[in-house]
């Protein structure tokens, strides 16, 4: 005979169950401390043997850290309201190392000995190019682009899709160095990003495949793996360590910044050296006509009418010098004008990718082609309708 109860109804049966159930209470666990945090006067921690896991809390401080092999005294609870299972500890024991912590320690050192953790590639100064291996779901592809596109919008950014954490993970990412290596010849660093999570979520950054990738990349690695206080074998044997996603994107694309406000700086100062110059030049030439003036004025009482016909003449040629000057140097400002970086800079361009190879001209493309177009303020794909050549291109193509 089949009974309907409410959702509220068997939780109270099920907590009822473990509240009765003599076994449960007073129990003394073994375990290595896996996972651990405070909030507020409650401490979380995970317990790990054998492949299994057991949440537990503590309504006190403990005295033990992630990876201690620890005995813990508690009773298992059902709380009704989540329907979860928790060990509620009254009294945590360390009785040494965990396993985990030994064997992480161990191989560790193991790589530290074969030399993985020194003479790493060092960053670029300058990134044309950067391959971000992540997961294309959570936000942290969003957050390096939203910086790198603040900082550098015309960098190349390509994108390699692995998995981050479970079964596998390890072996992808690891392939994926390889394949950015192979593949990405002309990428100035590889950044390495997973966000935040437990320790179990960051194992695979741990595990010794990908440290070995990492340390045999060709090309500099960025490892930009969980929050700051997030430590993996990946940050020792990476040419640099970030605290955050968002830092490493910091890293790559600050010193472009950087270099074009320079840039800006340079152009403004010629702009300024010009119009010094050009004022220098314009009071030079009214400096001399002012004295052959008052030269004049005095030759003027001595000599009267000759002289004044002799003034009127040094007048025009000094006026007429005074303009020829004055044009040519205004030709020159227009030229210079033309040839100005704040000018170029501020010119917008586009440029085409298709399959991430730089498109360099029209002979390079076929109508249906899918291409990607980058612009000053973000990218967007695009199909190509038709393709025709400028009339100039034949011409240059028969001469070659």
């Amino acid at each position: 005979m089949q009974r309907r109860l409410t959702v509220s109804q068997l939780n109270a049966y099920i907590s009822g169950v473990f509240e009765d159930e003599f076994v449960l209470h007073d129990v003394v666990v073994r375990g290595e401390i896996y996972e651990l945090k405070s909030v507020g006067a409650r401490t979380f921690f995970t317990l790990k043997e054998g492949g299994c896991t057991l949440g537990c809390v503590s309504f006190a401080r403990i005295r033990a850290e992630v990876g201690d092999d620890a005995e813990v005294t508690g009773t298992v609870t059902f709380y009704a309201r989540s329907g979860r299972v928790s060990f509620v500890a009254e009294n945590v024991s360390s009785v040494g190392e965990g396993d985990l912590l030994l064997g992480l320690k161990r191989l560790r050192e193991k790589l530290r000995v074969e030399g993985l953790f020194e003479n790493r590639p060092p960053l670029p100064s300058f990134v044309r190019k950067a391959v971000v291996i992540t997961s294309e779901y959570g936000a942290v592809l969003h957050d390096i682009l939203a910086v790198c596109r603040k900082n550098d919008p015309h960098m190349d950014i390509c994108f390699c899709d692995v998995r981050v954490q479970g079964t596998d993970s390890a072996a992808a990412i690891a392939d994926a160095i390889g394949d950015v290596n192979r593949a990405c010849a002309d990428a100035d660093v590889i950044v390495l990003a997973r966000g935040g999570g437990s320790a179990s979520d960051l194992a695979a950054y741990n595990e010794e495949r990908v440290a070995r990738a990492v340390a045999g990349s060709r090309i500099p690695v960025i490892s930009a793996v969980g929050h700051e206080t997030d430590y993996t074998l990946c940050d020792l044997c990476a040419s640099a360590r970030a605290g955050t996603p968002s830092i490493a994107a910091s890293m790559i694309s600050a010193p472009s910044a950087e270099m074009r406000m320079r840039m800006l700086g340079a152009a403004a100062g010629l702009t300024d050296a010009v119009k010094r110059l050009y004022l220098s030049k314009n009071h030079r030439v009214i400096y001399c006509v002012m004295r052959v003036i008052a030269l004049c004025e005095r030759l003027l009482d001595r000599r009267g009418s000759h002289v004044l016909g002799l003034l009127a003449r040094i007048g025009a040629c000094a006026e007429a010098k005074v303009n020829a000057v004055s044009e040519r140097f205004s030709a020159d400002c227009v030229a210079l004008e033309k040839l100005s970086p704040l000018r170029l800079l501020s010119q917008g361009y586009a440029k085409v990718t298709r399959g991430g190879n730089e498109v360099r001209g029209v002979r390079q493309l076929a109508a249906g082609d899918e291409v990607t177009v980058y612009m000053r303020d973000g990218k967007f794909g695009a199909t190509v309708a038709y393709c025709e050549e400028a009339a100039y291109a034949g011409k240059e193509k028969s001469k070659s």
